[in-house]
């Protein structure tokens, strides 16, 4: 961070003057910034007279124009937000490391003199949080991939900028008082908007800073903030985390349009582009894919009464179609012993078939029956060519038809909709009988027939979304966040709602016990408490409190903000006449006092509707279609289901009746939203009977039972070892003065020299090539190889697929060279690569990035000069001698091998170069299929060939020798291991090597030209005299 050498002052005068600085420079960049837009448009005018539509050259300069005139869009409005209230707040703070004090402006974006000259932090920076949620005096901050900073925090100020003034100014121990919270909330709805970021409070900071490799569940009170809290949550991962994380990434998940239309309306204002919002049937339809036709099917709403229906909602009905998919699967797919004719040699039955389907539940029936087939054909393939067994053209061609779809094609021939309905025709015999839908589905039906999708069906997944955000989550039942959590998988979850706003009173969540047990599953998953509610004023709070004093539910305890405003009016009329009268009446006193958002909800659509076309008779009203209604200013006429998760300046509830909300725990939920929609006044007008839960009293000995509070921690950097400042700096120094006395600096910045450790080892070194004639000394203890397998011995078939797990990207993030090496680390492991000769590069690679690349049996180490050079691109890291060349794409981590010429020898598999799991290991190749791969046996003579076969090639029982593997391309793989290797060249699993049995998993090897090696006795340099 730089330094600011004069801290601003303190007095008014001081801060005036600040205010007036920082505002110049704020214009300065918007004037900057519109005139770059100007020139840009004139580049595209320029270009559609120069270019014709069609012309390639010119298409790609459109394009690339285009994009950039879009960023500096996105950046036009950044800087019209910090010309209009250039911050909100400041720090002053000691750095232990640093002579002086320092000082920074907080602001709703950053604005800087230049790049590297910052006047206004960003609320989003990092060293921001101790703004939000410390206390003065020592404190600390995180920033990600670096570690944790301590600062000593001597002031946080809060600032009231008006029309470029400032108005007041206060120091405190927290980020708003309440009486500054008052003054903020006593505005109306617009206003408040602008003033959130300024008011964040230290629970709600703790929440949207939280790591988004991670998955939390929120229990906001109504009026805590959650909708906004999650936008804003969304906002700072793009901000902290976009190498991890793009919009398309996101998924926001809403109960109705109006409240993702209100989302969509305030997310640019936080920065925040592209992100894809829908309803959860929007959702699961999405998940179909192509089974879903927009034409023949329709999406109705499940009645909130519908007690028979709303019995597919729980999660014991996702487990009766999770037993009823299970055993449509045993049925369908063979569990019989398979014979191979004439020989009667057992290639799969019942034991293989059942371990591979339970082993691999995250597949479809019809994966499942694809890779049964490609085992089956492996372990016959295997069979045939292994042991010589020789058939008949005709009859081989048979044989490979039959064995290639022995369990099926993999074209599931069922419709999902037909499964669907046969499944319901079960449920209704054991007695749970719901309506059998056609063409029209609900939400439910919707989550279902995506879960059979993907469970039975889908043989090339789609990956969804990395993070999904869930808005007012208490509103959906369990059977929609089972079949969420089985089709999105590898994805984590934001989820906010509040139990007391369950307005679906048969299927939603009452409590959040079955949802924590399904997604807070991870060390770092968290369920955390908003309990302050902002919103209301105390009158209003009060009101709907004892609305939810009727009801006989447990309730998280709320804790209002004090805030004093009108009574709550409740008023009887004669007829609907003087009813729409008194409405009118009401609305337009509101309008004058200057209320600019207004609500008046009804019970239902049909109700809603009604209402709106008599009100547009007397006053304007917003549109009222329910899927494209956007949330404004003016006055919205809405069904209560609708307002979920928005608010108003004020809100008049039409005719809460007796019949429209009897008393029940349903209806006690639905008023108390109804109720809680207000930020200043609440209206209640009625005609005949109003509602038990409005007009009878609460028992003043009754008491809610109430949740457990629980507080939220701030999340761990569970991926990184956090580094105190003091070490980071120690680190730093010691980086540099071995640099200083090394001098061995090549390449760009990423890749650092470093001195390497001496150690003394008693372990067996590859000579340079010069001496290797001249040594026959072997060990003074020959060791001997465990493996319990001969070289040449045929592996069990069972032992070939390679184990599930889940894949951990190998893109490069740093590299490391010293004389003798270079360190590669990735997210999944750390390579190394030591070129032992100009013909010879030595390749280990262990798991973890914190794991240390030990000594084995064989420790390959040049013993004289090796020239040999790294250099490091935008896409790749090139490591070459005189003769070897190796290219490691930064993206998947994957390795080529060349000659110097550029001629290829070799490359690993870029989906998965390569995996250690336990004490295994693999190493995956892309070997051509013509390419000539033999392993060397012990005696000069003794090729193994392995093309389309599956081998052992260590010497089990023998004196210990490197495995070698020879190409027909020029060079060879010696696999450094001491126990068990084993190749596969059969496309099905691999290519791959193999090597198990040690108690430190390491893959390790050498890549070496062949006709050098063949000059210099490759029999005596391999397996007798140097005893690699």
């Amino acid at each position: 961070m730089e330094k600011r050498r004069n801290l601003p002052g303190l007095t008014r005068e001081a801060e005036e003057q600040n205010l007036q600085e920082i505002i110049q420079i704020a214009q300065n960049n918007l004037d900057h910034a519109k005139a770059d837009i100007r020139k840009l448009n004139a580049d595209l005018e320029d270009l559609l007279d120069v270019y014709d539509a069609q012309d390639k050259e010119g298409l790609a300069l459109w394009n690339n124009a285009t994009v950039r005139l879009h960023e500096n869009e996105h950046n036009l409005v950044r800087y019209e937000k910090a010309r209009k209230k250039p911050y909100f707040g400041r720090i002053d703070f000691k750095d232990p490391n640093a002579k002086e004090a320092e000082s920074y402006y907080i602001g709703r974006v950053g604005i800087a003199r230049d790049v590297s000259e910052p006047v206004v932090l960003d609320w989003r920076a990092p060293i921001a949080s101790v703004y939000y949620e410390s206390s003065l005096d020592p404190c600390q901050y995180v920033v990600s991939s670096e570690g944790t900073f301590t600062i000593d925090l001597k002031r946080k100020r809060t600032y009231e900028i008006e029309n470029d003034h400032l108005k007041d100014f206060f120091d405190s121990d927290v980020v708003a008082n309440d009486e500054l919270l008052t003054k903020y909330l006593a505005k109306n709805k617009k206003a408040v908007l602008g003033e959130i970021v300024a008011t964040i409070q230290k629970e709600q900071n703790q929440i949207i800073r939280r790591s988004p490799k991670t998955n939390i569940i929120v229990q906001g009170v109504a009026g805590s903030g959650k909708t906004t809290v999650a936008m804003h949550r969304i906002s700072y991962i793009l901000y902290n985390y976009r190498d991890d994380f793009r919009p398309e990434d996101f998924y926001i998940i809403g109960s109705n349009r109006i409240l993702l239309n209100y989302i969509t309306g305030v997310l640019p204002e936080l920065d925040v582009y592209g992100i894809r919002q829908m309803t959860m049937e929007q959702l699961f339809i999405r998940l179909l894919y192509e089974d879903w036709d927009e034409q023949n099917y329709s999406v109705h709403p499940l009645e909130k009464d519908d007690a028979q229906n709303a019995q597919k909602g729980n999660r014991e009905w996702f487990h009766d179609l999770e037993l009823y998919c299970a055993a449509y699967e045993q049925r369908e797919i063979s569990h019989e012993k398979i014979y191979l004719e004439d020989t009667e040699t057992l290639l799969a039955g019942p034991v293989l078939i059942n371990t591979y389907l339970r082993e691999h539940p995250e597949l479809s029936m019809q994966s499942k029956i694809l890779m049964l087939n490609e085992i089956l054909y492996a372990r016959y393939e295997n069979e045939v060519l292994g042991k010589q067994i020789s058939y008949p053209a005709k009859v081989k061609k048979a044989l490979d038809k039959k064995y290639t779809s022995y369990f099926g094609d993999g074209k599931w021939k069922t419709s999902i909709y037909d499964f669907y309905r046969e499944f319901l025709q079960v449920q209704a015999v054991a007695g749970k009988e719901v309506d059998i839908p056609e063409n029209s589905f609900d939400v439910y039906d919707l989550a279902a027939l995506a879960y059979i999708y993907k469970r039975m069906k889908e043989t090339d997944p789609v990956r969804e979304a990395s993070h999904v955000v869930i808005d007012e989550a208490q509103d959906f039942g369990m059977m929609a966040y089972c079949c969420l959590h089985y089709c999105l998988r590898g994805c984590t979850y934001t989820i906010m709602g509040d139990t007391s706003q369950n307005i679906h009173f048969q299927y939603g969540l009452n409590d959040w016990e079955e949802l924590k047990k399904l997604v807070l599953t991870g060390t770092y998953d968290a369920f955390g408490l908003l309990q302050k509610s902002y919103r209301n004023t105390v009158e209003i709070s009060e009101y709907a409190n004892d609305i939810l004093r009727h009801g006989d539910f447990a309730v998280y305890p709320v804790e209002p903000i004090i805030r004093h405003g009108a009574k709550v009016r409740v008023e009887k009329k004669q007829d609907l006449q003087e009813l729409l009268a008194q409405v009118v009446h009401t609305i337009r006193q509101w309008q004058q006092d200057g209320y600019e958002t207004i609500a008046v909800i009804c019970r239902d659509a049909i109700e809603a509707a009604k209402i709106a076309a008599q009100l547009k008779q007397y006053i304007a009203v917003t549109d009222c279609d329910l899927e494209t209604t956007e949330f404004g200013e003016g006055v919205m006429v809405l069904p209560v289901a609708y307002t979920k998760g928005l608010e108003f300046d004020a809100v008049l509830l039409y005719d809460p009746s007796e019949k429209n909300y009897p008393l029940d725990n349903g209806h006690v939920k639905l008023l108390y939203v109804a109720a809680t929609r207000a930020l200043h006044e609440l209206a209640v007008v009625y005609q005949e009977s109003l509602s038990k839960i409005l007009a009878d009293p609460v028992p003043e000995n009754k008491k809610m039972q109430e949740f457990s509070s629980e507080t939220l921690t701030k999340a761990k950097e569970y991926d990184r070892k956090l580094f105190t400042q003091k070490e980071i700096e120690q680190e730093r120094r010691a980086k540099g003065d071995k640099e200083h006395n090394i001098r061995g600096y090549i390449g760009p910045k990423k890749i650092e020299a470093c001195v390497p450790e001496e150690k003394t080892v008693h372990t067996h070194a590859i000579p340079p090539a010069s001496k290797i004639s001249k040594i026959s000394k072997k060990p003074a203890i020959e060791q001997m190889n465990m493996s319990p397998y001969a070289f040449g011995e045929l592996p069990d078939n069972r032992s070939l697929p390679v184990r599930s797990h889940a894949k951990i990207s190998g893109a490069v993030k740093s590299a490391k060279k010293t004389k003798e090496h270079i360190d590669i680390a990735s997210a999944a492991g750390l390579l190394r690569l030591t070129p032992i000769t100009p013909e010879i590069i030595r390749v280990s690679y262990v798991k973890g990035v914190t794991t240390k690349i030990k000594n084995t049996y064989w420790k390959p180490k040049a013993e004289e000069t090796v020239l040999w050079s790294a250099k490091e691109s935008k896409s790749a890291l090139r490591v070459a001698t005189e003769k070897v060349v190796v290219i490691i794409d930064k993206k998947t981590g994957a390795m080529r091998f060349e000659t110097a010429d550029g001629t290829l020898l070799l490359k690993e598999r870029t989906t998965e170069p390569r995996l250690i799991m336990g004490n295994q290991t693999w190493e995956f190749f892309d070997w051509e299929f013509s390419e000539k791969i033999n392993a060397k046996g012990v005696l000069s003579t003794d090729l193994l060939v392995l093309r389309s076969k599956a081998k052992y090639i260590s010497f089990g029982g023998k004196p210990m020798r490197m495995p070698l593997v020879l190409s027909g391309k020029g060079y060879g793989i010696g696999v450094a291991a001491t126990q068990s290797v084993l190749l596969c060249n059969i496309k099905t699993y691999g290519p791959y090597i193999s090597t198990q049995g040690v108690i430190y998993a390491l893959s390790d090897f050498l890549i070496m030209i062949l006709s050098w090696l063949v000059k210099q006795s490759l029999r005596a340099f391999l397996f007798q005299e140097v005893q690699l």
